[in-house]
């Protein structure tokens, strides 16, 4: 179980990182925190979005294009989806999992992996910052099925100390 949890720390961690500090609003008004901005620096982010067809041509406050924006945010998914699909592969091997338990945990990492393609193909999609926070739902239901993945990784750890402790 030790080489199965390490490996999912390692993928709840790296899909932290995608929707935690630096999440996409905070990636697109440059700052370290989206709760921090003042309503002038929303203003500012505001009028500085021009209207160019293009999305490379799109730049918020700060200077940071949107297309830089999007392409920080494919490498993090891919890098996420790449470590969850490893986590995935592993839990499959594990002898010390039981099927019910694979099925779970095999269901979360599925969810999430979902969660981080719709998530991408919306920011891919965005053309202006509004498109970019629209996508805010969408992190929050990873969040969620994040949360879902630890507390059933807690309840079979949990389980297995139990049996343990009994044997």
């Amino acid at each position: 179980m030790n080489v199965t949890r390490k490996s999912l720390i390692a993928g709840v961690t790296a899909a932290g990182l995608l929707v935690g500090g630096a999440g996409v609003a905070a990636a697109a008004t440059g700052s370290s925190s989206p709760s921090t901005s003042s309503p002038a620096s929303a203003s500012a982010l505001l009028a500085s979005v021009s209207s160019g067809g293009s999305t490379g041509g799109v730049s918020v406050a700060g200077g940071v294009s949107l297309s830089a924006i999007q392409a920080r945010v494919d490498a993090r998914v891919a890098k996420v989806t790449g470590t969850l699909t490893k986590v995935q592969t592993r839990v499959d091997a594990s002898a010390k999992l039981t099927a019910a338990q694979k099925t779970t945990i095999d269901g979360d990492i599925s969810t999430m992996v979902t969660d981080l393609a719709t998530i991408k193909s919306d920011v891919d999609g965005a053309t202006t910052v509004a498109n970019l926070r629209s996508v805010r739902p969408d992190i929050k239901a990873l969040r969620a099925d994040m949360k879902q993945l630890r507390d059933d990784v807690k309840t079979i750890r949990q389980g297995a100390r139990t049996r343990g402790s009994t044997t």
